[in-house]
């Protein structure tokens, strides 16, 4: 994972997080204001935090996969990839010639003006 990837995540993590929270204090308030607080399980405030922390990550996660298709990233270098030696020919064996430049009898460009 590269330094972007990580500090996206980091993103993704804290965003999530300050949602979750934030989504927790306004049930317990709601709980602590309800008339209803006696039927509100003090657990579902931590359900709900969690559920929209959750929904969170997943929406910034899918943004972030939508982008990378998208924008366009360089690959990164990796700079311990093995370099392939250029391709020589064997020793021993007979050079191939190369074959000499033929003039076209047919091609009116080539030819010489008489």
């Amino acid at each position: 994972m590269n330094r972007w990837q990580r500090l996206w995540w980091v993103v993704k993590l804290l965003a999530a997080l300050a949602v979750g929270l934030y989504a927790a204090v306004q049930a317990s308030r709601y709980m602590l204001e309800s008339p209803d607080a006696a039927q509100i399980h003090p657990l579902s405030i931590l359900v709900v935090g969690l559920i929209f922390g959750f929904a969170t990550f997943v929406l910034l996660s899918l943004l972030g996969w939508i982008a990378r298709l998208f924008l366009p990233f360089p690959d990164p270098v990796n700079p311990r990839a093995e370099v392939k030696p250029q391709t020589t020919p064997e020793e021993g064996a007979p050079p191939v010639p190369e074959s000499p430049p033929t003039l076209s009898a047919d091609d009116p460009d080539q030819q010489k003006d008489h």
